[in-house]
């Protein structure tokens, strides 16, 4: 099964579970199903389909609550905990974001027609020009830098990089690998936003400033890729590795986290996400 079958499948779970008593009602819990990362899969989704995917399980919990507490005239604190809302205050919040309506508005004076979420059917989408994509095995190193949070709104990275370039100097440089690293690990719910760390290896053991974070990275298989275009087009790469290799390939994503490496004196940019190590079929 590939990622896009994953997909489909995964959003086909969530559908089933809307008004059971275990509603599939969050990124977190479609990610497990799924098996990739609350990012990972987020990232799938969104390549597919150009929405985010907490605000559409979201749309979609209340279209499907109010499809049934409407016309049936059912309180709406009956259906709450089946579609996966925690509480009253909660599904109200959610009304007044959605809607600019309480929910006892909603029911004296309806919603206007297509204002509710429909259901999506993602489409395969077809290969595009291929983009090189290299699974390889690398050794644990460490990292050292600046560590940033960012938020889902920032648009670039230049600020926080140029930041670091001020300090790089007091980084005792690693000799066999003068390359700088973006650190990239995704909170549990992905869109709240990241951690970033601006580094460069460091040899272990060595003495640092506290001023910096260090950062282990494990042993790992990794797909990489390179994007040699300017930094700016980066999301298109991106959209490329969820929406198409991801997406035709049974490789999943590992874990949370990913990291670019900047070769020094090189135009390219080096993409590194961590993958499953496949399981070896039994002799």
């Amino acid at each position: 099964m590939d990622g896009y079958d994953n997909l489909v499948q995964t959003l086909d779970r969530f559908e089933q579970s809307l008004g059971t008593s275990h509603p599939l009602a969050s990124v977190q819990a479609l990610a497990k199903v799924s098996g990739y990362s609350p990012h990972h899969f987020s990232r799938l989704f969104a390549s597919h389909t150009d929405l985010r995917l907490k605000e559409y399980l979201q749309a979609r919990q209340l279209a499907s609550l109010l499809h049934q507490a409407l016309p049936e005239g059912r309180p709406f604190a009956e259906l709450l905990a089946c579609h996966g809302f925690e509480d009253y205050e909660t599904f109200y919040r959610c009304c007044r974001r959605r809607y600019g309506k309480s929910p006892s508005v909603i029911r004296k004076q309806g919603l206007q027609e297509g204002v509710l979420q429909e259901r999506i059917h993602p489409a395969r989408k077809q290969e595009t020009q291929p983009l090189s994509g290299e699974e390889l095995e690398l050794d644990g190193f460490l990292l050292c830098g600046l560590s940033f949070f960012i938020g889902p709104e920032t648009r670039s990275f230049h600020t926080i990089w140029q930041h670091f370039s001020k300090h790089q100097h007091l980084i005792p440089s690693h000799p066999g690998d003068r390359a700088s690293y973006q650190y990239s690990a995704w909170l549990e719910d992905a869109a709240d936003g990241m951690s970033v760390l601006c580094s460069v290896p460091v040899e272990p053991g060595s003495e640092q400033n506290p001023l910096f974070t260090l950062r282990s990275i494990p042993p790992c298989r990794y797909v990489r890729f390179i994007h040699d275009q300017d930094v700016t087009s980066i999301p298109s790469t991106y959209q490329y590795i969820y929406g198409t290799y991801f997406a035709h390939s049974e490789t999943q994503p590992l874990g949370n986290w990913e990291f670019q490496r900047y070769p020094t004196g090189e135009h390219q940019i080096e993409i590194y996400i961590p993958i499953r190590r496949q399981t070896p079929l039994p002799s």
